[in-house]
């Protein structure tokens, strides 16, 4: 029995004053929910429904030019039509899977009716207008059937569309932009779920490093962006974006210190551009500031070691030898991994230990790669750099079972 129909059907009766909604709950509640079967049994309707698609779709790619354009444009237009009608139908009658896959489709061969037809009427694209278009559609069932998969594919349209933008025209589009900020975005925000939070908070990295690459901005602005979302992840209010722009505000904080550490101590300095200081450095300042002041607000005072990640030694290449510099990049990723592994630790917090362990480990082995590299043979540098790390990857995961072996993690 599938609930949700019965449920949709009995609110109905409850409307026409039937039965109460009490007795619809008992009603719903006496009959086993077959949701779960019925997932696996709509497997292949869903694939049946894409595949027809893409037959019906490449066989008018294929037989485009025998096709007259008013003929065309009727024909794009039924199919598009068709898709909707018979997924919204197969909504109504309660299967979910089928009806949302022959949206999706409905909303891909909108997009592909597009692309025809310009080719038909010979338009030049100039930008990724096509899919502002294209992603219109998807923000509308989105937020009318509140389905994940519109959710995924509203996702990729934006995020794809900037990449087609800065593939094709060498452009960021600020109207894909903002479609992806305030629908993807602002349906997170109403629906929380950790899953979709995540990515939203990867997909709006990667719009800002597509805008630093077409902007042609010193790339050191998205180590400034990495930050920004660090501290983000201690002012937001929805605590389903705290981890995301935490982690990922780190893992961009700790890739740049990676990065420059590799490049400070192999004679790669004179690569090194810095942004100008007098506008870089007033704006870290002020998202330090907010930093400090989030974590006092969250009683984190004592993990402001967290912010040492942040700090922008790179400029002391100007006063110092670049070496020093690097080695200093090498001691903070040392210290601050040492400290998140410690910290995991001591909070019997699984994914802290195991994200520690990662970074701790990614350390030793670029820290070993540049020291044994260049005078160690290589069949045993190769050799040796295994057994160690394996050495040590035990030792610490030893640490780990000893830790969470009374209880596990209670803070995963």
């Amino acid at each position: 029995m599938n609930k949700k129909w019965m449920r949709n059907e009995g609110q109905k009766w409850v409307e026409d004053n039937i039965i109460t909604e009490d007795q619809l709950d008992l009603i719903v509640a006496r009959y086993p929910d077959t949701d779960n079967k019925r997932r696996v049994t709509s497997i292949l309707p869903v694939l049946a429904s894409i595949l027809i698609g893409i037959g019906i779709l490449s066989f008018i790619a294929s037989n485009w030019g025998e096709i007259s354009p008013l003929a065309r444009l009727l024909l794009l237009i039924v199919i598009m039509l068709g898709f909707y009608y018979t997924g919204d139908r197969s909504l109504k009658a309660g299967n979910d899977t089928l009806g949302t896959s022959l949206n999706i489709l409905g909303i891909i061969s909108f997009g592909a009716s597009i692309i025809l037809l310009g080719q038909t009427f010979h338009l030049n694209a100039v930008d990724a207008r096509l899919f502002v278009f294209w992603s219109l559609p998807a923000v509308y069932y989105l937020f009318r059937d509140r389905n994940k998969l519109y959710y995924f594919l509203l996702c990729v349209l934006t995020v794809g569309g900037q990449l087609y933008s800065l593939n094709e025209f060498q452009s960021f589009s600020y109207l894909l932009f903002v479609i992806f900020l305030l629908a993807v975005g602002g349906y997170v925000f109403l629906y929380p779920t950790n899953q979709k939070s995540w990515v939203f908070t990867v997909g709006l990295s990667i719009q800002a490093l597509m805008f630093i690459i077409v902007e042609d901005i010193n790339f050191l602005w998205f180590f400034l962006f990495g930050f920004a979302l660090f501290t983000a992840g201690l002012w937001v209010e929805k605590n389903v974006f705290k981890q995301p722009f935490h982690t990922l505000g780190t893992l961009i904080g700790f890739g740049y210190a990676y990065g420059l550490y590799f490049m400070l101590t192999n004679d790669f300095s004179s690569d090194l551009e810095l942004p100008a200081p007098y506008v870089f450095l007033p704006i870290l300042i002020v998202i330090l500031a907010l930093s400090i002041i989030g974590k006092r607000k969250e009683n984190l005072y004592m993990h402001a070691w967290e912010l040492l990640i942040f700090v922008p030694f790179f400029y002391l290449v100007k006063v110092a030898d670049p070496l020093l510099v690097g080695l200093v990049y090498l001691i903070v990723m040392f210290v601050y991994s040492g400290f998140k592994l410690a910290e995991g630790y001591r909070n019997e917090n699984r994914s802290q230990i195991n994200f520690g362990i990662v970074l701790f480990l990614l350390v030793c082995l670029m820290g070993y790669f540049n020291l044994a590299w260049s005078f160690m043979p290589k069949s045993i540098f190769f050799l040796l750099g295994g057994i160690l790390l394996f050495i040590l990857n035990s030792f610490l995961q030893r640490k780990k079972m000893k830790i969470l072996k009374n209880g596990g993690p209670h803070h995963d």
